[in-house]
């Protein structure tokens, strides 16, 4: 009997372990060019939930942009990234991309966040300025790249020869109209576009506090095996 408690106790330890290294997975890698051939930024720790990259385009006159997000479903959503010299956030110039009809169609968007923060408008000639639009969207994971011109002659849609902070934003579509965001994370410093600087640097690393969980996970199978 008192075997079978053991066994029991070995049982759920595996699978608090299990879960651990599944939180640990629920995401995707780090881009190995992070710092190298571009710069980047994102979550990645062990994993990431969203990750912006850039590198200045072939002809030099824009910059490539590429967005990655773990979204929950294929309902309409938008995900997208905000500039801006304000560490609010507030006067922003925003690159989305919309995902509707069952993830089939995906639409790129140059909006506008108004100085009072409270409202996202879509600036005239919304495409003005993007070019090679491509985007899909696999196992939950939305990837979408763009090229976005470094001028644009909508003064909402700001010089990227300029340092800004950046935001990370993603929402639902209602209506064919983007919703306020659901999810925000944005930089502690400037960005320079021009620059390859891998914001977060070196590679991803396991959180050391999930480092310790397993440690202790281990050891505890080890304990009652014993």
């Amino acid at each position: 009997m008192p075997a079978i408690k053991m066994n029991y106790g070995v049982h759920l330890i595996c699978i608090s372990c299990l879960l651990i290294t599944i939180n640990l997975v629920n995401g995707f890698p780090k881009d190995d060019k992070c710092g190298n051939t571009h710069g980047c930024w994102g979550d990645c720790d062990g994993s990431c939930s969203f990750l912006l990259t850039w590198k200045t385009s072939s002809e030099g006159l824009g910059v490539d942009f590429t967005i990655k997000a773990k979204l929950s479903s294929t309902d309409d959503q938008w995900v997208g990234f905000g500039i801006s010299q304000s560490p609010t956030m507030q006067d922003s110039s925003v690159t989305s991309i919309l995902m509707t009809n069952n993830s089939n169609m995906m639409v790129p968007e140059n909006s506008y966040n108004l100085p009072s923060g409270n409202s996202n408008t879509v600036v005239s000639q919304s495409v003005d300025g993007l070019t090679n639009p491509v985007a899909t969207y696999s196992d939950g994971i939305l990837t979408a790249s763009l090229t976005r011109s470094n001028t644009n002659s909508n003064p909402n849609v700001f010089d990227l020869t300029y340092n800004y902070y950046v935001l990370f934003a993603k929402g639902t579509i209602l209506g064919g109209e983007k919703s306020q965001h659901s999810f925000t994370d944005k930089t502690d410093v400037l960005v320079d576009f021009q620059s390859t600087k891998d914001l977060h640097g070196g590679v991803a690393m396991i959180k050391p506090f999930t480092s310790i969980l397993i440690m202790l996970c281990v050891s505890q199978i080890v304990l009652f095996s014993m």
